[in-house]
């Protein structure tokens, strides 16, 4: 079980979408990766607005009414927590994660499932610098990549929008975020700036 992929479909489902996930394998590597893509759609777009931006959150997703998301994940890739505060790791990071990736990124299993759509990715975190961060969108740009959701605009979505009624069916990651929240553990985010 991953939980990271209960959590992205989960997110998706909330924000109206119908998820579809898709796992392809590079073997760019010694070894066999699989690499997770989340199908995305919906009978109409919500927005008549259109202004793309590369950088996306979860009020974007209402231009959409299809679109493929590829995930960089924590469980996978080999993301560790003190990535978090240091940009040129986490770009070198970000630099062996294009070059494992790039082949399928290219590759006809992708292209098909794609169709006119253009692939956007889920990242486990950005630089804290504009500058670096600059850097990386260029470099997944250069890549074909047409937009990036960090998993912390995911998860803060998730608990804004989690219920405080526990329910025992359904997504167990949800469940999860719905104990978090009653039993005060976790916050919505920036409403406790007030407190």
């Amino acid at each position: 079980m991953n939980v990271e992929f209960d959590l992205i479909r989960a997110y998706f489902e909330e924000n109206g979408f119908w998820v579809r996930m898709h796992e392809f394998a590079s073997e760019t590597t010694k070894r066999k990766t699989h690499f997770p893509f989340f199908e995305i759609f919906r009978s109409s777009n919500l927005s008549l607005v259109q202004e793309e931006r590369f950088r996306l959150f979860t009020g974007d997703l209402a231009r959409y009414k299809s679109s493929v998301f590829g995930l960089i994940d924590w469980q996978a890739s080999g993301f560790s927590p003190d990535l978090l505060s240091n940009d040129v790791r986490l770009l070198k990071f970000f630099r062996k994660q294009i070059d494992n990736q790039k082949a399928l990124w290219a590759g006809d299993n992708l292209k098909i499932l794609m169709k006119e759509d253009q692939l956007k990715l889920i990242v486990p975190a950005l630089p804290r610098s504009e500058n670096k961060t600059k850097d990386l969108f260029e470099l997944l740009k250069a890549h074909g990549i047409n937009g990036v959701l960090t998993m912390s605009s995911v998860l803060e979505n998730l608990l804004r929008n989690v219920s405080g009624k526990p329910e025992s069916r359904g997504n167990p990651s949800m469940h999860l975020l719905k104990l978090l929240k009653l039993y005060g553990l976790a916050t919505e985010p920036q409403l406790d700036i007030f407190e």
